[in-house]
């Protein structure tokens, strides 16, 4: 149907800028542009509308994204995002998610989830559309909102309770097949971010609660970021501060010249006080808490780490992967369960639990450590008055102290994760059933993976690292919502400067070169202000000045630079820019 081109001109009168004054906004850099450029507009707590200009960029990079995901023959559908509860109860990550979970019930009483991703739901679809090993592999995706309950919803949409996600999923009749596609998703995902002039890391990760063996981020860095990536100068070793590692320590021998008579007090006082008291440093503390797994009744851990140290719960699941679901026991739980009524004396004297002890303690001596009941250890040492502990992990966060596993020294930056991808293996098939019959009449649960970008968070990232002063500075003109703005100086009151808008716009549209008209009546200043700010690339300027001489003024986004143009070069050399 052709409509005509006056039905395509965007006129700036008619188009909803939602510009904004600049603010004190105490958020980051891209949330407070977001806001100021008419991007997104909070409605609550971690919940946006995404105005005009910021639709306008989220089809742009949907549009990467398609485009990318064609390459790999993945096939887009639609999910639904109201999920019923009991596929996620057969995969049992109900438990796994929690609270995050937002639940809907309906009129007859049935529990339904938002969807907060898509494992059991295209499990489930391919369960009941793929019946042959000859169908095998395929590759779908989709791009959605999805809904996460957040506890603390932050930094616009880098962590909201509603987001857009490009997620997608492979399914696979053996390993090999699995790791070919991972291999190509990654290098798909990196020409998605190259082409999107990003600068971004890649690192080995953990797939926690999603499941499965092997999965990488990929992370922009800012100092605003929520996530910290720790790696060397020279990035040979990189990783997330959740799974990162550590030179381990080798266990010494301690000189007996060195070892303190152990003491035995009674107080009902904390380590601490203790430490004050008897004039003791406080990394001479060995803490103890006890872990419960949710998935088994009367299965406990106690947990060894000294003082100063934070327990890395992330690290601690992937070495032992039957506590996916579980949880460290409160004062009140440690009473009933164990008779322990000061949780300040809690240690491993007596318990008939197993113990796991982070590297950080095997070195230790004359340390000081409950032994229940009100008691403590003073100077105690292992092997002497205590076991040490057969199971040995690295169980904590790692520290600016610390030494890469290579020996090099460690440096930790702020990012922002924006994609991540997973080999799921047979974690889902075989909770579902998911299985075909290969050509020999064997039964083959199919393997499978998952690969997701976070659109409405990669907004948010890719403004972090392309902004100034003035506004957004779009890395690539395809992402921005329009490559051109023309800005006709006194257009109401002079007929040749009106005609010369209309006429270069219709030129740029033939070239398909999406293009705003800033007819407004307000003052030349404001016009570039709000060009600059939601970072449209080019921008010309019609002027009485200029246009006597069949001249234009073009001024680059990108460099903030002006140039005089003729009339009849300025098409071709846009073009030549993009």
């Amino acid at each position: 149907m052709n409509i005509g081109l006056k039905e395509y001109i965007v006129l700036a009168d008619k188009y909803l800028f939602c510009t904004i004054k600049k603010k004190n906004i105490k958020h980051i850099n891209s949330y407070v542009l977001m806001l100021e450029a008419g991007i997104i507009k909070k409605l609550s707590s971690g919940i946006y509308y995404w105005l005009p200009t910021g639709l306008k960029i989220i089809k742009n990079i949907n549009k990467i994204i398609r485009q990318a995901m064609d390459l790999v023959n993945a096939i887009e559908i639609s999910l639904p995002i109201l999920q019923p509860i009991n596929i996620w109860l057969q995969s049992g990550r109900n438990l796994d998610y929690g609270m995050e979970l937002f639940k809907i019930i309906d009129r007859k009483k049935n529990i339904f989830i938002l969807s907060p991703t898509n494992e059991e739901v295209i499990t489930y679809c391919v369960l009941n559309e793929i019946k042959s090993y000859k169908d095998l592999p395929i590759h779908l995706y989709q791009i959605q909102t999805k809904f996460r309950d957040e506890i603390r919803p932050r930094l616009g949409s880098v962590r909201a309770k509603e987001f857009i996600m490009k997620d997608s999923y492979s399914f696979h009749l053996n390993k090999n097949c699995l790791q070919q596609t991972y291999s190509n998703m990654l290098h798909t995902y990196k020409n998605i971010f190259n082409y999107m002039k990003l600068d971004y890391v890649i690192v080995i990760a953990d797939n926690n609660i999603i499941g499965g063996t092997i999965s990488h981020e990929f992370h922009l860095f800012s100092e605003h970021g929520e996530d910290c990536i720790v790696h060397t100068p020279n990035y040979d070793y990189i990783a997330n501060i959740e799974y990162a590692t550590y030179l381990l320590p080798q266990q010494k021998n301690i000189n007996k010249k060195n070892i303190l008579e152990k003491q035995i007090i009674t107080s009902t006082k904390t380590l601490l006080d203790i430490c004050k008291d008897n004039n003791i440093s406080t990394k001479k503390i060995i803490n103890t808490f006890i872990i419960k797994n949710n998935n088994e009744a009367n299965s406990f851990v106690m947990i060894l780490i000294r003082y100063g140290y934070k327990f890395n719960i992330n690290k601690f699941i992937k070495q032992n992967p039957l506590f996916i679901s579980c949880k460290i026991l409160s004062e009140i739980e440690i009473k009933n369960i164990f008779h322990i009524h000061n949780i300040n004396a809690l240690g491993p004297y007596n318990m008939n639990i197993p113990i796991i002890a982070d590297y950080s303690v095997i070195n230790m001596y004359n340390f000081i450590i409950g032994i229940n009941n009100n008691q403590y250890y003073i100077n105690a040492n292992w092997n002497i008055d205590l076991i040490l502990p057969n199971n040995i992990q690295d169980i904590r966060y790692i520290t600016c102290h610390d030494l890469a596993p290579n020996s090099n020294k460690l440096v930790f930056t702020k990012s922002i994760e924006i994609a991540h991808i997973f080999q799921l293996d047979t974690k889902y098939s075989k909770a579902m059933n998911l299985y075909v019959y290969d050509m020999y009449g064997i039964k083959q649960y199919l393997y499978m993976g998952c690969y997701g970008i976070g659109v409405s968070r990669i907004i948010a990232a890719i403004i972090e690292q392309h902004h100034d002063k003035y506004g957004i500075i779009w890395p690539t003109t395809t992402l921005a919502p329009f490559k051109i703005a023309i800005v006709p100086i006194n257009m109401h009151s002079n007929d040749a400067i009106k005609n010369m808008a209309y006429t270069l716009y219709k030129k740029f549209l033939k070239h398909q070169l999406e293009t705003l008209l800033d007819n407004r009546i307000i003052s030349f200043g404001k016009m570039l202000t709000d060009i600059d700010l939601i970072g449209i690339p080019h921008i010309i300027i019609i002027s009485d000045k200029h246009l006597k001489n069949k001249n234009i003024e073009y001024k680059s986004r990108n460099t903030n630079t002006k140039i005089i143009l003729s009339i009849k070069n300025i098409v071709s050399y846009i073009l030549n820019q993009e």
